[in-house]
């Protein structure tokens, strides 16, 4: 829609100095999906999920681990800066992304205050990033508490999740709280502690949850895995995502529609060849 004469009038005059302005940051987690050899060799190799993270090199936190990140140019959208970010800063250029959500709380920068949009991006081990460190993501339900009354219940859950690489061990508890009293719903994450900058922790545990739910009705797994594979590898990036084990059978129904078998095999030592597949992006869940 085309701005009217008066429109144009009203912007002669206007002036936004009446309102605060808060700074604008776009924040990337990234995840891919590897490979964790078994000390038995006639075992498959098992599926871990992995974060990208950076140290940062300067203050507030510094030397701290984060997520990478960069306030935004107004010259540019926001996914053109998320993606120059990732570019300029680890080198990452192929990856899938969808933007997750926008963490506003009042003290969550302690420079200023400091909207933060923050991605999703899914990419795979063939992808060399730098000028920082993959890290195993670990989730453990460490508590919860459950209660119900006639207007409606209060659900809290703390975890710990841990990011660990042969260097270093990041601990970090969220407090997960869903509140439901008649007919509204309140859902909160609160951070306990953390060994990474900022409220980073949360970004990546909404990066978790909403890779977790789009399992279900998305073929957003397929991001996580080479062009070819088992059907044992997809099932393993499955169960390490949702962090439970799979029935086989009804495994391989709820995903027949989704991969193509190809007349191919792999020669790993130690077990029998499987059959690999491929991605069939013509069908849906």
């Amino acid at each position: 829609m085309n701005l009217s004469q008066e429109d144009k009038k009203f912007l002669e005059l206007y002036s936004d100095s009446q309102y605060d302005k808060p700074s604008v940051t776009v924040d990337a987690v990234i995840l891919r999906m590897i490979d964790k050899e078994s000390k038995n060799y006639r075992k498959l190799p098992q599926k871990k999920l992995q974060v990208f993270l950076l140290q940062r090199k300067y203050p507030p936190y510094l030397d701290c681990y984060a997520v990478p990140g960069t306030f935004i140019d107004l010259n540019y959208t926001l996914t053109e800066s998320m993606k120059l970010c990732v570019k300029n800063k680890v080198g990452l250029e192929n990856y899938y992304y969808e933007q997750l959500f926008t963490f506003g709380e009042k003290q969550r920068d302690p420079r200023t205050r400091v909207l933060s949009v923050s991605y999703m991006l899914l990419t795979n081990v063939e992808e060399n990033l730098v000028n920082g460190e993959w890290f195993d993501i670990d989730i453990e339900e460490k508590s919860s508490k459950n209660e119900t009354s006639e207007s409606g219940y209060l659900r809290q859950k703390e975890i710990e999740i841990t990011l660990s690489n042969e260097n270093k061990m990041l601990k970090n508890q969220l407090l997960i709280t869903s509140e439901k009293i008649d007919l509204k719903q309140t859902d909160e994450v609160s951070i306990i502690s953390t060994d990474i900058a900022f409220d980073h922790i949360k970004l990546i545990y909404f990066a978790l949850q909403r890779l977790k739910n789009k399992l279900e009705y998305t073929d957003i797994v397929f991001n996580l895995l080479p062009k070819k594979f088992s059907l044992t590898e997809l099932k393993n990036c499955y169960e390490e995502i949702l962090g439970t084990k799979l029935l086989d059978a009804n495994f391989r129904r709820k995903t027949a529609n989704l991969v193509t078998p190809l007349n191919e095999y792999n020669q790993d030592k130690g077990h029998r060849p499987s059959q690999l597949f491929k991605h069939n992006s013509q069908n849906n869940l």
